[in-house]
């Protein structure tokens, strides 16, 4: 039997081997080059580095296992047999490497390396001894080898890491808790299992049955596995299984109808189309069930958005009503101890002056933080207008220190203001402006137990300045993320400032915000004080 072999060029190239083996080979190498690109993009962290070394050492697994089919040379097959049986365990090890960092967050243990070396250290005996392979069948002009024991004990290593795969699934899926933990895990270990269990039954088959042709299948499989492998590991800290299947059975289709181009026998082609349409089948499903989804969760949100804007109308019309009723009410009473204290009803004795003055205190108090929700709700619904109209910057400050001195006497602070500059006409609305400005101040003095509180005015350039610095209980970095919200409360706030709404200083910030300023707050943390900053335009 004479049988005559093409020349093979670069290896690689020759009519030798089916067309399938290129189709298998040559497709899954570009696939497995175009993942190894996408590790080094800038995505989340996930376990890049094994994915590499398990790309790697399947490239060059598929390239010598095309040397084998294409090459004429003996002593280059010899050769290219041996470097397989080196590379093939180690496809494996990355694999389970890769499973166990990305289920347990780590890598394997010293330990455990350990052992993976000693298993792998009889086959680095055995491959270069030339116990890979112990002979060709020449019955034929297929030349298949006849394997020996270093082939047979890289089976028996794939199946243990393989098996180790399913173990450890089966084990953390009984140990997890949380569903969704569940869900990575199980299509972590679905993904990484038929990866192997793709690999080894397309070696092992063509073992036992010779027809090293269909065993191509197995390896056309794998490269679909590792893309799946590398979109879960990506998307898994955000996992959802829809957007999941979608995304891989459009890779899956982008591979299939790429890899028709290097398809040249015509069956060939329609195992590709009827692949092609085998995905189609369950990505139209679930992009049809998708787009149904969405467009009833559009009607409920908007439906649900319509319902919310009617509760909140309700909401602001119900706080106006109750508001200014309560507001009347306490109004009412605060002007019948203030005309008490004015002797209108008569000479009231000194014994009962202090309980009416207390009363007079607190129901101004009452109007003050009724006012102030009124003013939130207004704010909130949109209702508030602002009058612009020029007015001096500096004369209302003095207005408002002036007027709000007598409480920080009362608590033996020392409040002072400063002004540098001349010119401080401003154009805004000056009634909203002096509610905000008394507010910050009233604020510090409120939060000051003893100390200083000092106001400053100035001009730099085209922005007017106003800073409060005093050297109250001071602000820590978990009150400040919610200082200027609605009501947004210090942790601590509440034990200092009985009477604080949680209003104040989100007026504030909209008063500002409306007049085209800025408002913010420093502080180094709790006792350390605080200052409050202002910026208006010029």
């Amino acid at each position: 039997m004479i049988c005559e072999w093409d020349i093979a060029q670069y290896l690689i190239f020759s009519g030798n081997g089916e067309p399938l083996i290129y189709y298998s080979h040559l497709t899954s190498i570009a696939i497995f080059i175009g993942l190894l690109g996408f590790t080094f993009l800038k995505l989340r962290q996930w376990p890049k580095n094994t994915f590499r070394l398990m790309a790697l050492a399947y490239i060059v697994w598929l390239f010598c296992d095309l040397v084998l089919w294409a090459n004429e040379g003996i002593s280059n097959v010899m050769f290219f047999w041996t470097i397989i049986n080196l590379v093939e365990p180690l496809i494996f090890v990355f694999a389970y490497a890769y499973f166990v960092q990305f289920v347990e967050g780590r890598s394997i243990s010293m330990k455990g390396r350990w052992l993976i070396f000693l298993l792998l250290v009889p086959t680095l005996i055995m491959a270069p001894i030339g116990l890979s392979v112990i002979g060709f069948d020449y019955t034929d002009c297929d030349r298949n080898v006849v394997e020996g024991i270093a082939a047979y004990y890289n089976y028996f290593l794939e199946a243990l890491f393989l098996t180790l795969t399913v173990v450890k699934t089966v084990n953390l899926f009984l140990t997890k808790k949380v569903v969704a933990q569940r869900n990575k895990l199980l299509a972590v270990s679905v993904g990484t299992t038929l990866l192997m269990f793709s690999f080894l039954v397309a070696n092992y088959l063509g073992t036992v049955t010779g027809d090293y042709v269909t065993s191509q299948y197995g390896h056309i499989a794998v490269p679909f596995f590792a893309a799946f492998l590398a979109f879960i590991t990506i998307k898994y800290e955000s996992f959802e299984p829809r957007i999941l299947l979608i995304d891989t059975l459009v890779v899956a289709l982008f591979i299939d109808l790429l890899s028709l181009f290097f398809v040249r026998v015509e069956n060939y082609q329609i195992y590709a189309n009827v692949v092609a349409i085998l995905i189609m089948i369950p990505l139209g499903y679930t992009l049809l069930t998708g787009i149904r989804r969405e467009v009833r969760a559009r009607k409920e949100i908007q439906q649900l958005a319509e319902n919310l804007e009617i509760a909140n109308k309700q909401q602001v019309t119900l706080i106006h009503f109750i508001t200014h009723q309560i507001k009347g009410f306490v109004t009412k009473s605060r002007n019948i101890f203030s005309m008490t204290l004015e002797g209108d009803f008569g000479p009231i004795s000194d014994q009962l002056r202090p309980m009416i003055e207390e009363g007079f205190r607190s129901d101004t108090k009452g109007v003050t933080t009724i006012q102030e929700i009124l003013n939130a709700a207004n704010i909130k619904s949109g209702k508030v207008t602002y009058q612009q109209v020029p007015f001096d910057l500096k004369e209302l400050i003095e207005e408002i220190v002036k007027d709000i001195k007598s409480a920080a006497d009362a608590k033996g602070l020392a409040l002072t203001f400063e002004a540098a500059g001349d010119s401080f006409t401003f154009n805004g609305d000056r009634q909203h402006m002096l509610n905000a400005l008394k507010n910050l101040i009233d604020n510090s003095i409120k939060y000051t137990p003893t100390g200083t509180v000092a106001v400053t005015l100035t001009k730099e350039g085209s922005i007017f300045r106003f800073t409060i610095k005093d050297t109250g209980i001071g602000i820590t970095p978990e009150d400040m993320a919610h200082l200027f919200t609605e009501g947004g409360h210090g942790k601590e706030s509440i034990k200092v400032n009985v009477e604080s709404t949680g209003f104040g200083l989100y007026i504030v910030k909209n008063i500002i915000d409306a007049h085209k300023g800025t408002v913010r707050a420093e502080s180094e943390g709790a006792g350390k004080g605080s200052t409050f900053i202002v910026e208006l335009p010029a």
